[in-house]
Formats: C-alpha cells, structure tokens, sequence
C-alpha cells in the first residue's frame, strides 16, 4: 500500500523553467502540480511512518528551494458534485448519503469539514480521503486501489511539524529495527544532491501547462 501525501507549498513557480529542471533534477520522486494558482508537491512512501517521510521531503524541498514554504497538508477537499464525479455516482444519490436521508446500518457518511458561501449559495465541502475510505468500507467502492492517505490525526501532527520544524528532530524513524530522528533522515535524503535522470515519479502538472 502506497502512501500519497499532497503538500501546499507557496513561493513555486512551475511557469518558470529553471524550477522545473530543479524539480525534475533534485526532486524527482515528488509529484508537481498547480491547480487553481495553488502548488502542491505530492510524496509517495510505502512507509510505515509517512508523517516522518513528509516532514523529512518538506525539508528537502526547502534545502533545494530556499524560498519555498511547505504549508500544510493539502486535504483536498471537494464539494457533493466533485464526490459523485470522481465516484460516478448521481448527485442525488451523494446528496441522501450525507444528509442521512438515506437508511442504512452501516457508519453514517463522513461529516463536512467546512463551509463555504453565504445563504442560500453555501457550499459544504468534505475531506476526499475520509470520503475514499467510507466509500471502500460500505459500499466496496475502491476508487484508488492500492492507494492510502494520511488520517486526520496524522494530518494534524504533520501540519504541527511543518508549522513549528524544531518538532521534526525528535520524531523517531524506525527502519530495519534501527530508530532514527528526523535529522538523520533529512540528512540521507540530501546526500545525492548532484543532477540524475529524471525518475517516473517527477510529473508538473496543472492548468498552466
């Protein structure tokens, strides 16, 4: 099971073409995109520690960009619309799961996470990973096979990481029985700074291009 954690990084231009072969030379195993004039550099890890992982890549991306900031966790959410889209399911049916209107004895439909607009043009928006794993659980819909994401609490340790980063030296890293910090980690993932082929992984993607 592959891990895939999208990161809101600020201060990257992916028009510009000297980040793009910065990208693609130093940083090749993130997934680039820009969507809606926002940046997000996705990790993939099979780790059984991804919040170590990320937190140790939004370093890396800052070693490599100095002027880059690594936000947050991108959590990507999506409106009832975007569910039945990405699910192809109708709206109607999206729409009874999450008002509870339809009848069911299994775990009611993830609730909204915010909501956006005033009156009667508000919007409620849900987290696209929590709506992955109910629909997967009830109703046998694995739309990304293969595929997790970080749960709410490993979000929220994460964005903590990333807002105050003295807090990655003391979190552990257990690989082959050997426990690590952070420290360690970022420090092997910066030993190979010289250019290399560009792997399957470096991909810049967006509305731009």
């Amino acid at each position: 099971m592959e891990t895939l954690i999208p990161l809101v990084v600020r201060n990257i231009n992916l028009n510009d073409d000297e980040i793009v072969e910065t990208l693609a030379l130093r940083l090749p195993d993130l997934g680039w995109q820009e969507t809606g004039g926002q940046v997000t550099a996705t990790v993939y890890t099979t780790s059984p520690e991804p919040v170590a992982v990320a937190a140790a890549a939004a370093a890396h991306i800052k070693r490599v960009l100095p002027q880059a900031v690594v936000e947050r966790v991108d959590e990507q959410f999506v409106s009832l619309a975007d569910i039945a889209a990405r699910a192809g399911l109708s709206h109607e049916a999206v729409r009874l799961w999450a008002t509870g209107k339809r009848r069911t004895s299994r775990q009611p439909f993830p609730a909204s996470r915010a909501q956006v607009g005033q009156g009667r043009s508000t919007t409620k928006i849900w987290s696209w990973p929590e709506v992955l794993v109910w629909l997967k659980q009830h109703y046998c819909l694995d739309l990304e096979p293969d595929t997790a994401y970080l749960s709410p609490q490993q979000v929220a340790r994460l964005n903590a990481m990333l807002c105050d980063p003295r807090q990655q030296r003391w979190l552990p890293v257990a690989t082959a029985g050997v426990t690590r910090t952070l420290e360690a980690v970022d420090a092997v993932l910066g030993e190979d700074s010289s250019p290399s082929p560009v792997t399957r992984r470096f991909t810049v993607a967006g509305d731009q291009r």
